[in-house]
């Protein structure tokens, strides 16, 4: 009735239009505009109705007074009494908007706006909604109409911007361009096209338009901080904190900014300044909120005593606020403590169940216990109120992963990837991006070769991009487990499993990684038991191999190989004589005579089902003077790519656990090795990690991402100090450990031991790893370590070495360790350009026993790829 109603009345309309047309064009105007409000728009004569203007006027004060609810019954009424009534369905949608219902919103912006078609602000809103429900083309058809409607608004611009930041930067960056060429006098168009900058890591131009926009207004705060952040992502300290002040000068209460310091200070190094930056928050602002940010940033300089006691602050001063809990939760979370973690979420559940996004940080702690399924419920109650903004809908993704539910996890991997496009470029989550096309790309069709390229790019994005971030930890987790699975399902099994026990290495609360790995164990044996091919047989030293000779005639050479076969090498021998030593890889090592001239060397391998195989090597020995003379120098190759030098020192002073006794030297040890092979060997600083007083996780997620990052030509130097302990396993033997800063007396869980070592480093490509432990006990490591290392080949750079060097045996070593004092002093007074690092062991094993009563150990460790080469160490010229 109405629509026909309407036509009748337009019809009329177009027909007064042809019967005015001789008058004049002003009063024509005029008359026609009075018919149109008259006949064609019902809304301007109904709206003088009082009844239909006080329901309005009450839904508008109860929307002022956020009674959504109420408003929405208010304006309904006035709708009903007048369909037509366009701004009541425009401020009805806003009612709907507010409580997140963005559906019945996007109808009633629809509704209003058949009524008037030209309303920027219904543009505006309806074009918002749809970018909170994560359909950003529509978002961005309706803020182009808002533009079209209200030119004049640079608001409509600055909508039409967020739509496009969230997809596509450089049509952001173009409208940014708009906005100045539109708004000349306006600072905000400059400081907008400055965030896109840094947003891109172009900080030098995000910088330059921040001064521009400082020069429009010198007085605006704001500006002042967001440039300040720019410099601080461009690791440009001194001039971050100089405009932090500035905007202080002009603020002086903005407590925030004070603790933004502490960060920029703990970044340069300057703790105490940090820490007073942080207290002089507290001190403007001594609440709750402040309380919560110094103890975040407690933990973020490892002072995690610190850190809690502030959170306990924070709970007392506001024990109905259901956030403090939360943040509380998510401390116990990053520390393991899950069952703490669990009773504080649970509290901010209950405190307040409207906001769902208490269930998405369950979601997360559950995750990372193995609890998939919980997780999942959890994080679709929150998506179910936040289907966009919302961290639920990345994290959903693994979890249904590691469920196995891949069509769930491809359906909301595709969704995340379309509405945080630029997110995932741009931010230290770009690996990120990789991980969700295999899940919604590759693995479907079962394309594992390509899903195992992209991993593989995800693993470098994370190296490369988002090693700094924390809360990324657990989703790079995620992406090293997805390549075991794909690896498993190329039936590169061997890979899978080591890569497996690495992910539980850094995060042992994973069911279904140790069910794949006993999956894989099973295959094993399956395949064993039908197991037909003989084994395979790889000579690995003597060899002429990089520039590195060193056989010599009538002496005797020690033949270095590796047996391999799925079901395992029974015998090995050599010229018919057996190998007596095999290692559980394969590994074998045994001596020859060598005469001048070309030597036939026969390896014979029998594996566990009798499968048979037999190779023969020729060497071509040297006389003996020669093959001295060659031995007298190191060379490297000069047709090669210099080695690169790399190291991890990690040292533990201070324990948080009060039943562990803190130590004073380490750090000093560390940071004076670390000066030394900075300013006297080819370490460059960039390739240098400190890890001091620092968690088992950390430390394991540093070695497995370092071990695995590396080429053949890349060498690393592991380094510890700290306590260390040993204990006997039920078979009588040692088993050695190492007790990091986040340790728990007794427990050895918390600890580091030698099997964690051995799978950290057992996938790295790297040609040679030198482990210098200078602990307590350090000489268990050597339990699963082969004791009698090549001494023919010590000097061969090119042959692949993984060697332990520790400060003693099965004794306690002092705290003023003798053992890395000479270790420094030796270093410091080399004069040789290449030293390996037995002969640097050597030149002050003898000092040590003689003046101290531990016998420090250097040995090959065992299983992880020692082919009893030498880690050199190279002199700076």
């Amino acid at each position: 009735m109405t629509k026909t109603c309407n036509y009748i009345m337009k019809s009329i309309f177009n027909i007064l239009c042809i019967i005015v047309s001789p008058i004049c064009k002003q009063t024509r105007a005029i008359l026609l505009f009075f018919v149109w409000v008259l006949l064609c728009n019902p809304f301007y004569a109904s709206a003088q109705s009082p009844e239909a203007q006080k329901l309005y006027a009450a839904g508008k004060t109860q929307y002022d007074s956020l009674e959504f609810d109420r408003a929405i019954i208010s304006l309904t009424s006035a709708i009903n009494l007048h369909p037509q009534y366009a701004d009541a369905y425009s401020l009805r949608g806003n009612a709907y908007y507010r409580k997140k219902e963005y559906d019945i919103a996007i109808a009633d912006y629809k509704e209003s706006l058949k009524l008037r078609p030209d309303v920027a602000a219904v543009y505006y809103n309806m074009g918002d909604a749809y970018l909170l429900k994560g359909q950003n083309a529509d978002a961005i058809k309706m803020f182009k109409e808002a533009v079209r409607s209200g030119p004049q608004d640079i608001n409509n611009y600055n909508g039409l911007l967020r739509a496009y930041s969230t997809t596509d930067n450089m049509a952001a960056l173009d409208m940014c361009n708009e906005i100045i060429r539109r708004f000349p006098g306006v600072s905000s168009g400059y400081s907008s096209r400055a965030a896109m900058y840094v947003t891109m890591n172009q900080y030098d131009k995000g910088i330059k338009d921040y001064e521009v926009a400082i020069g429009m207004e010198p007085n605006n705060a704001y500006l002042y901080q967001n440039r300040g952040i720019a410099y601080r992502k461009h690791k440009k300290y001194d001039q971050a904190i100089s405009d932090f002040n500035q905007a202080l000068r002009l603020m002086p209460d903005q407590w925030q900014w004070h603790a933004y310091k502490a960060y920029i200070y703990a970044d340069k190094g300057s703790k105490d300044l940090a820490i007073a930056s942080i207290n002089e928050a507290l001190r403007i602002k001594p609440e709750w909120q402040t309380y919560l940010r110094r103890a975040a940033f407690y933990e973020s300089i490892k002072e995690n005593t610190l850190a809690l006691k502030d959170y306990e602050t924070a709970i007392a001063l506001n024990p109905g606020n259901p956030y403090q809990y939360s943040a509380r939760g998510e401390y116990y979370r990053r520390k393991r403590q899950y069952d703490a973690a669990l009773a504080d979420i649970n509290k901010s559940i209950e405190l307040d169940k409207s906001k769902t996004e208490y269930y998405g940080v369950r979601g997360n702690l559950y995750r990372e216990w193995g609890e998939y399924e919980k997780s999942v419920a959890d994080y679709k109650t929150d998506l179910a109120n936040n289907p966009v903004y919302s961290t639920s809908s990345i994290s959903i993704v693994p979890a249904l992963v590691r469920l196995g539910r891949f069509d769930e996890a491809k359906a909301y991997a595709a969704k995340v990837s379309a509405y945080l496009t630029n997110w995932l470029k741009e931010s230290d989550w770009r690996f990120y991006r990789h991980y969700l096309q295999v899940i919604s790309s590759d693995l479907p069709v079962k394309n594992y070769t390509t899903a195992l390229q992209n991993l593989d790019f995800a693993i470098n994005d994370y190296k490369q991009f988002g090693a700094g971030n924390e809360e990324a930890f657990t989703e790079y987790v995620d992406v090293l487990v997805l390549k075991a699975y794909v690896l498993s399902a190329l039936s590169r099994n061997k890979e899978a499993k080591e890569l497996y026990e690495q992910t539980l290495l850094m995060l042992p609360t994973q069911p279904d990684v140790k069910a794949a790995i006993a999956h894989i164990g099973h295959t094993d044996r399956v395949l064993d038991d039908s197991d037909k091919l003989p084994p395979v047989i790889q000579l690995i030293s003597p060899q002429a191999a990089r520039g590195l000779k060193i056989v010599s005639a009538n002496t005797k050479v020690e033949i270095i190989g590796r047996a391999n076969d799925p079901s395992g090498i029974a015998t090995v021998t050599i010229n018919n004589s057996p190998v007596e030593q095999i290692e559980e890889d394969g590994l074998f090592i045994s001596s020859v005579m060598l005469k001048q001239g070309l030597n036939n060397v026969v390896i014979g391998a029998i594996d566990k089902k009798g499968n048979i195989a037999s190779r023969t090597f020729s060497l071509d020995a040297t006389p003996k003077q020669e093959a001295e003379a060659k031995e007298a120098e190191i060379i490297l190759p000069a047709t090669e790519k210099p080695p690169v030098y790399h190291a991890i020192l990690i040292a533990a002073n201070d324990y948080e656990d009060p039943a562990i006794d803190d130590l004073e030297n380490p750090l000093k040890d560390a940071s004076e090795l670390e000066a030394i092979l900075k300013t006297g060997y080819t370490f460059s600083p960039e390739n240098i990690t400190t890890l001091f007083n620092k968690s088992r996780e950390e430390i394991m997620q540093a070695l497995v991402l370092k071990s695995s990052a590396l080429t053949d030509n890349d060498n690393l130097l592991i380094f510890y100090a700290g306590h260390g302990i040993a204990e006997k396993d039920k078979f009588g033997d040692v088993d050695g450990y190492w007790v990091p800063s986040s340790a728990k007396k007794g427990l050895n869980a918390s600890y580091i031991s030698a099997d964690d070592i051995n799978k950290a480093l057992k996938r790295s490509n790297s040609r040679h790893i030198l482990v210098i432990a200078d602990a307590c006990f350090s000489g268990a490591f050597t339990r699963a370590l082969v004791t009698d290392a090549s001494l023919g080949i010590q000097k061969q750079f090119a042959v692949p070495s993984r060697k332990i060097m520790a400060s003693g045996n099965l004794e306690p070593v002092p705290d003023n360790s003798r053992f890395v004092y000479y270790l420094k002093k030796n270093l410091k007074e080399n004069t040789e350009k290449y030293m390996t690092a037995k002969k640097l062991f050597d030149s002050f094993y003898e000092a040590i026993l003689n003046n101290s009563e531990t016998s420090p150990q250097y040995t090959a460790i065992k299983n992880v790829g020692d082919e009893g080469g030498q880690f050199v160490f190279i002199k700076k010229q």
